[in-house]
């Protein structure tokens, strides 16, 4: 595991595109913190919403 963290994998935040290393493999984090996950899902949830008014 220790590998994998060294290779130095990077992966974009979801909503304000920061760069995230990655020390997790199989489950790695897609956002910088939880007010980013949460503002991303109910972005997501409203625009939905009005698509399909």
């Amino acid at each position: 595991m220790g590998d994998f963290a060294s290779r130095g994998r990077t992966v974009l935040c979801k909503w304000c595109n920061r760069q995230l290393p990655q020390e997790r493999r199989w489950f790695p984090s897609q956002y910088c913190n939880r007010r980013h996950k949460w503002r991303h899902r109910l972005t997501e949830m409203f625009g939905s919403l009005l698509d399909s008014v």
